[in-house]
């Protein structure tokens, strides 16, 4: 048996990861689409579809980098096309979800507000032309004032997706900000933001989660995409697991010894 027939068997024993030809090519697309309000916005529909194009190539090249990054030529040109293209897709996926987490906190705080009325109203304004998205924002309002049930599953799916969303933010903020996502004003500098490696088990760039001298973890951007894949299954998490989270995802400073 060969090198590459041994790492082939130990990735098998020790799968963290499973094989592409497990994923659907549309699950990320109709994970997303579970969503409370997320399906009723066709232009938060067409990104999703988007995104999971661009997660089925990327799945793609992972397998293709991961089943040959031992030989003794790697497939350098692809781990660095692989390299350039994951940021790329991580601000999307980072972006799209931010945006539908905006609309349901916007939703949630005019139902706590009686505000309904009143904002899908100054939506629904003459403009002299007409404007499809106040238009359909302007419908979606109505439509949650007339559903509670809505607004419920929105502050049940905000909840769901929160640690799944917070793991996201933090890579996005490293590679695109060199800050570490943290609470309040001072943002400390990300140590190497944007350095990433192929994953041996599964070809994705991986990414250190760290603040100052602490790593949190490391991420890959298959651990985002198959976050985001299992949105239908997630449970909502108890008060003390989220607060736990939160403490874990944003770590006290911890400032260098005086000289």
């Amino acid at each position: 048996m060969n090198d590459a027939e041994e790492f082939d068997d130990e990735r098998d024993e020790h799968a963290r990861y499973r094989d592409i030809a497990e994923i659907g090519m549309g699950d990320l697309y109709e994970a997303l689409m579970t969503l409370a309000g997320f399906a009723e916005n066709p232009y938060l529909a067409m990104q999703a579809s988007q995104l999971c194009l661009v997660d089925n190539t990327l799945n793609a090249l992972e397998q293709e980098v991961m089943r040959h990054q031992l030989d003794d030529e790697p497939p350098r040109g692809k781990i660095a096309l692989l390299s350039a293209l994951s940021p790329m897709w991580i601000y999307a996926a980072y972006e799209l979800q931010r945006t539908w987490r905006q609309r349901c906190e916007d939703v949630i705080k005019l139902a706590e507000n009686s505000g309904f009325d009143l904002k899908a109203a100054h939506l629904e304004q003459n403009l002299g032309y007409r404007h499809y998205d106040r238009e359909l924002r302007a419908q979606q309002l109505r439509d949650a004032q007339e559903r509670p049930e809505l607004v419920e599953q929105m502050r049940r799916d905000l909840r769901r997706t929160e640690m799944g969303f917070t793991t996201l933010e933090f890579i996005r903020v490293a590679l695109a900000k060199h800050e570490v996502s943290k609470k309040g004003n001072k943002k400390p500098i990300a140590f190497a933001p944007g350095l990433a490696r192929p994953n041996l088990w599964c070809g994705s760039m991986e990414y250190e989660l760290s603040s100052g001298g602490a790593i949190i973890s490391y991420v890959t951007r298959r651990d985002i995409a198959e976050t985001i894949r299992f949105i239908p299954k997630a449970e909502n998490p108890s008060d003390e697991d989220l607060a736990g989270f939160r403490a874990y995802m944003n770590p006290p400073d911890v400032e260098p010894p005086t000289r």
